[in-house]
């Protein structure tokens, strides 16, 4: 079967020669319609950097959405014409499997069955994100309701409320999708700190208080004069040493510095001179219970219109343009990039 797969030289092609998955008693098989370019974890794993994908060539995607064509004999969860999230591959020949989403054919694991029987569960608990998705939301929806879930359980895990005053860095689509769940959840004050005029005018139409250019310096010092000690907290979906940094300075005492970004890589320093009761508190990395629990809340905003999902995906390609897909992110002219299946 056919698949986008990245070699050791950092390359990634689409090939035809992975071979297609055997489902086993609790698996069902899915035909994939779609899978989103993950802008992060996708250039992580293409540059070598994610520790979690280190054995090349791999089979890449991990946002995938496609409809169930086949159930083993113990499913009990899943019926063939379900539109389901997260589909995964398993190592196949030559090849390893980074999730695998950006294959023809993908699997999904009965795990409620599993623990209902009595059975091992999988090591990785993939398959506590594996879900039905509602009739009325589209594929390319459902592959994006993947960052949105994420977004909104590290939201859950920071424990914000209401009275919480909150500044976003990144107007990416990660930044772009916690803007959307703080609104969501009740938080009154919600600001983005962005570099793209375009993702902040976005940012606006979701609902954001204010934003600031982070390339204009006349802007830094009108977010200084407005936030500097006062806010509550500061998410990070950029997480590199600088961004860090300024969300010590601009939370107040026992204010809260989440970072949500990958960018700090293995070593992070930082300056303590001044500062004292922060939290510093890493949500990098999605809990699979956690996200689980989100699932009908996005399906649910999706469907009644409180998330516009056309703010955020942005492009719908064919596999074979793949590179169009990955070019349009790199140059900053995408959020969500789809790439379909046929």
């Amino acid at each position: 079967m056919r698949g986008l797969i990245v070699t050791k030289e950092q390359e990634v092609r689409l090939v035809d020669d992975i071979p297609a998955p055997k489902i086993g008693e609790y698996e069902a098989l899915v035909k994939m319609s779609c899978c989103m370019i993950c802008n992060g974890t996708d250039r992580e794993i293409i540059q070598g950097k994610l520790a979690e994908a280190q054995e090349y060539p791999l089979v890449l995607g991990h946002e995938g959405a496609g409809y169930v064509i086949r159930t083993g004999g113990r499913v009990r969860n899943f019926r063939p014409g379900d539109l389901v999230v997260r589909p995964c591959l398993k190592d196949a020949g030559k090849y390893r499997s980074a999730w695998g989403g950006f294959a023809e054919y993908g699997i999904v694991v009965d795990y409620e069955a599993l623990r209902e029987d009595g059975q091992k569960q999988p090591d990785d608990r993939c398959g506590l994100t594996q879900q039905v998705v509602p009739p009325g939301i589209r594929p390319e929806q459902a592959s994006l309701m993947i960052t949105l879930k994420e977004t909104l359980s590290a939201v859950r895990r920071i424990g914000l409320s209401a009275k919480d005053r909150v500044l976003i860095v990144g107007d990416g689509p990660v930044g772009l999708c916690m803007l959307y769940n703080c609104l969501l959840s009740g938080i009154r004050s919600v600001s983005v700190l962005g570099n793209r005029t375009q993702n902040l005018r976005r940012a606006r139409q979701i609902g954001a208080a204010d934003c600031y250019d982070n390339r204009d310096e006349g802007e830094h010092r009108r977010l200084a004069a407005d936030w500097s000690g006062r806010l509550t907290c500061y998410i990070d979906t950029v997480g590199n040493q600088e961004t860090i940094q300024r969300g010590m300075r601009l939370t107040g005492e026992d204010g809260t510095v989440a970072v949500y970004g990958l960018g700090s890589g293995e070593h992070l320093t930082l300056n303590m001179s001044g500062i004292r009761n922060r939290k510093l508190q890493f949500v990098q990395w999605p809990i699979n219970e956690e996200e689980r629990k989100t699932h009908g809340f996005i399906a649910d905003a999706i469907l009644s219109g409180k998330i516009n999902t056309d703010l955020l995906i942005t492009h719908i390609l064919p596999i074979g343009d793949f590179e169009k897909g990955f070019d349009a992110i790199q140059k900053k002219e995408a959020v969500k990039v789809a790439l379909t299946f046929p």
